[in-house]
């Protein structure tokens, strides 16, 4: 039985460095493709950090811009805003003037009427009065 013992304990200790050899080959490996993201990342890091830079100077002058800009759209909305009510007065003021001057024409079309039919029946009245006479 001991000398079961011992080859087992043998075969044991052989399963255990091939393990760790194993173990040590993967380990390897694993830092190798380690060592080759750490380029990679540190490249990435770097261009996140000249994002960050650009974002930051570029942005300000760009909101001033903005700002700029939006100031003239609101300008330009109060300019349309007053011309579109002085044309709105303008329109009011000449439907007035055209009312005023319709009933104008209504009464001055009114006292011809009137005049004209007044010198037909004077005439017819003329005309009747010498034929009798």
């Amino acid at each position: 039985m001991d000398q079961f013992n011992a080859v087992l304990n043998a075969n044991l200790n052989i399963l255990v460095v091939i393990s760790l050899l194993c173990l040590s080959m993967a380990l390897l490996v694993l830092l190798g493709v380690a060592l080759s993201l750490v380029p990679q990342a540190n490249r990435t890091l770097g261009a996140f950090e000249r994002l960050a830079n650009t974002v930051s100077t570029e942005l300000q002058p760009t909101l001033s811009e903005a700002s700029k800009l939006l100031g003239g759209v609101l300008k330009l909305q109060d300019i349309a805003q007053s011309s579109v009510s002085n044309v709105s007065d303008k329109v009011e003021d000449m439907t007035g003037n055209l009312s005023r001057a319709a009933e104008g024409a209504k009464k001055g079309s009114s006292i011809v009427g009137a005049g004209l039919l007044a010198g037909i029946k004077a005439y017819l009245h003329a005309k009747d009065e010498h034929a009798e006479g």
